[in-house]
């Protein structure tokens, strides 16, 4: 009796033990499909402004410079201002003397003589006229004669008060001698430069851009000029029309409203807009792809990658203008791939980060059934 009892416990036992491998061990595993469409990243074009800069070197120098010269020529006798000298506007520079001068005082002496001359013969006419001596012809005369002396006079007057005061040559502007180019008893003429004067009130830098960069560019447009670390804030005031025929590019200033810490002459870098694009279509940099040159995306159409080309504009490190080829609905591929070529399937990153997590649920769902059968 005892051991048919435990004949029939050990086939007990032997049944739980082959239930439990069964489940743990010979019950066939569940198929979980593998997704193999590559997953991509949309999104829809975007309107938006895009602004190049670019960087160039100009040179500081003032806004206005004068270059003096004598009006006569003659010698040099004082000098009362050295290179470097800050001169006031009307300031006396230099005194000549000259040969003209000298010719023009002899005009007015004899011119001065003639009208004493005259006027003298035209007082005793009127003295012997009033007496009944002297014609009504021969009065005519003598005021004639004296009102000629006169003018003859005032000119010669006027002409040598005007070489008088061209003999003190004077500063035209304010502002800082550059450099001096006569010595005392120098013998000059017109010709001559004498000194260059800068103004100091205001700074420029004077650059040259290239006709692109020109295109872009207007009167009032905000430049930034960096030098040594500190930067100024700028604008541009002028525009070249022609090419300058030394750099070959167009010539452009700026005002530099601020510039303590410059100097004239001093050369600095430029930051100015080389391009701009304003209410365009855009899309992400990394979505755009090229083919023997030309630009192409991938859009998602349908759960599959269609190659479209596209006409691009100017671009900067993250976006791109797009000229042609899309509309706004289009949703553009931004996410890179080399599974990815037209008419390739693929999988949208929300539908697969969904499809995953149902995937999950069901697993773990399984997995407590099994523990559910297992107790």
């Amino acid at each position: 009796m005892k051991g048919k009892k435990k004949w029939i416990v050990g086939l007990v036992v032997l049944i739980l033990v082959a239930v439990i491998v069964y489940i743990r061990v010979l019950k066939p595993e569940e198929t979980v499909e593998i997704e193999t469409r590559p997953t991509v990243a949309v999104a829809n074009p975007q309107i938006g402004d895009i602004v190049l800069y670019t960087d160039l070197t100009g040179t500081v120098e003032p806004q206005s410079k004068a270059t003096v010269q004598a009006k006569i020529g003659g010698e040099v006798l004082e000098i009362f201002f050295q290179a470097g000298d800050y001169v006031e506007a009307g300031q006396v520079l230099c005194r000549i003397d000259s040969d003209s001068l000298t010719t023009l005082q002899l005009q007015v002496d004899a011119a001065a003589v003639q009208l004493r001359n005259a006027s003298s013969t035209l007082a005793r006419t009127r003295a012997l006229y009033a007496d009944g001596f002297a014609s009504d012809q021969s009065l005519e005369q003598a005021e004639d004669s004296a009102e000629s002396a006169q003018i003859s006079y005032d000119s010669a007057k006027t002409q040598y008060d005007l070489q008088l005061e061209y003999t003190q040559v004077a500063a035209p502007i304010s502002g800082l001698i550059e450099d001096r180019g006569i010595e005392l008893h120098d013998h000059i003429s017109t010709d001559t430069e004498i000194c260059v004067i800068s103004g100091q009130e205001q700074l420029q830098v004077n650059f040259g851009v290239t006709e692109r960069i020109l295109g872009n560019l207007s009167v009032g447009d905000a430049v930034i000029v960096a030098k040594s670390g500190t930067t100024y804030e700028g604008y541009v005031s002028e525009l070249g029309t022609k090419v300058n025929s030394t750099s070959g590019l167009y010539d452009v200033k700026a005002l530099l409203p601020g510039s303590s810490g410059l100097t004239n002459g001093m050369r600095v870098t430029l930051t100015v807009l080389l391009d701009r694009a304003e209410a365009a279509m855009t899309i992400p940099l990394d979505a755009v792809n090229y083919d023997d040159g030309t630009p192409f995306v991938y859009l998602y159409q349908d759960g599959t990658a269609v190659k479209t080309e596209i006409e691009s504009g100017i671009y900067d490190s993250e976006t791109m203008e797009v000229l042609s080829g899309l509309g706004m609905e289009d949703m553009v591929i931004t996410s890179w791939s080399n599974e990815l070529a037209d008419g390739q399937d693929v999988l949208l990153a929300d539908t697969a980060n969904s499809d995953t997590e149902n995937a999950a649920a069901d697993t773990a769902s399984g997995e407590n059934d099994g523990k559910g059968n297992a107790e």
